[in-house]
């Protein structure tokens, strides 16, 4: 349920920008990373990606206080949106831009990477 709330708020966001929406879309998917980071971390079975996982961790180290692979991801994405947000003009649409587009982009990724693990964690078991 508090996956459905995070997605209808992020919908809100869409529709209507305000701060207050946006901190509650950032704490779910800073939540949802965490938590993600620490099924992976409890599993009996290895990540198939568990070695890239540590080397972008440790490629990372200088601006994540020892977070896990998806925290830190969620870092990197979280950084960019706001980096991108604080010098796009108000006047133009985000996702028409070039810098939107590539936030997209860079959004997609990441999501399809934690749904592979959550599929990966179901059939695992973990």
């Amino acid at each position: 349920m508090e996956i459905f709330g995070g997605l209808w708020s992020f919908g809100e966001l869409l529709d209507k920008p305000g701060l207050d929406e946006a901190e509650r879309v950032v704490e779910l998917s800073s939540g949802l990373a965490g938590y993600l980071d620490s099924l992976v971390e409890g599993s009996f079975y290895s990540h198939p990606s568990e070695e890239a996982h540590h080397q972008y961790v440790a490629n990372l180290a200088d601006r994540t206080s020892g977070e896990g692979y998806f925290a830190s991801r969620d870092f990197v994405v979280e950084s960019a949106c706001h980096g991108a947000l604080r010098t796009f003009p108000d006047s133009d649409g985000l996702l028409d831009s070039s810098a939107g587009r590539e936030l997209l982009a860079l959004c997609e990724d990441f999501g399809e990477e934690l749904v592979a693990t959550l599929r990966w964690l179901r059939t695992t078991g973990h």
